[in-house]
């Protein structure tokens, strides 16, 4: 049985609502029970014992089945309506990652990529292909993740050899979509094509906090990236298993180009408030 059959599985028994619980107390008063009926034993504290260890595994069992049951990165897709993307991640092309980090009080997992064209739901970019992360954050003490903790948390590829502050999610073009599920907090955040940078080693870094700058990160000689060792918010750095095959260094040197490209001319028609009369609303990205 392979993992998705597992968990499918997993996902299918319904445990009553006070299940760990009840079996928790019923465990221990048979452990008390078989206590007063062995007192004269020397054996009855061992089998005591066994029948805690037994309570305490059980226990941490079910918590633990509890943490890990998540929703697959397809699901998360059709949660938020986009059922091309859904069947993208269903698909052979994409890396299942499942990787898990714990810091301060959140469990941050890398659940999955995927990369290709049409899968924004917008038809004006129907042949841009775009890559997607889906990821999860939960919290460590078992309390459900509420939004305003979900929008102080970002999530932003980096790339070795590139400074944070210049490679990262905003640089990247990147939007998200979040939702909150069981107290889990779910999100599909979408980039321009890292698989550019697949000749490099590409991060994705979860932390609490905005936009990445030197209090954050670390750049060594080799060019490798750290979180700084100061940097006591929750965080966790994961890195993509991306195909060097798919490396194009012609794109990545137009992208880098871009970055340093002066500021175009502020238009005649801008206010003196900085607005554009009548235009659209930036993609939220925090």
């Amino acid at each position: 049985m392979n993992r998705d059959d597992y968990r499918a599985a997993f996902d299918g028994i319904q445990f009553r609502k006070n299940f760990q619980r009840d079996t928790v107390n019923r465990l221990l008063r048979e452990a008390e029970g078989q206590h007063e009926k062995e007192r004269s034993c020397m054996k009855t504290s061992l089998k005591k014992t066994s029948l805690l260890v037994a309570v305490l595994v059980l226990a941490l069992a079910v918590t633990a089945a509890a943490a890990v049951i998540l929703l697959r990165p397809s699901q998360v897709a059709e949660a938020v309506g986009n059922d091309a993307l859904a069947a993208a991640f269903d698909s052979d092309g994409a890396i299942l990652l499942n990787q898990t980090k714990e810091s301060g009080t959140y469990r941050f997992t890398l659940s999955g990529m995927v990369s290709g064209a049409g899968l924004s739901g917008l038809c004006d970019e129907a042949d841009v292909t775009h890559s997607y992360v889906v990821a999860a954050v939960a919290r460590t003490d078992g309390k459900a993740m509420t939004q305003e903790e979900g929008f102080a948390l970002t999530i932003t590829p980096l790339v070795a050899g590139q400074a944070p502050w210049e490679v990262n999610a905003w640089t990247l073009g990147g939007s998200y979509s979040s939702f909150i599920q069981e107290g889990v907090c779910y999100y599909i955040y979408e980039y321009d094509c890292l698989e550019m940078f697949a000749g490099s080693t590409v991060y994705l870094a979860a932390y609490e906090g905005f936009s990445p700058g030197t209090d954050m990160f670390q750049v060594s000689q080799d060019g490798s990236i750290a979180f700084q060792d100061s940097f006591t918010a929750p965080h966790a750095l994961f890195t993509l298993p991306l195909d060097t095959a798919k490396a194009d260094p012609a794109a990545v040197s137009a992208f880098l180009d871009s970055l340093h490209q002066p500021s175009p001319e502020v238009p005649d028609d801008v206010s003196a408030d900085g607005n554009v009369p009548n235009a659209g609303e930036p993609i939220e990205l925090h």
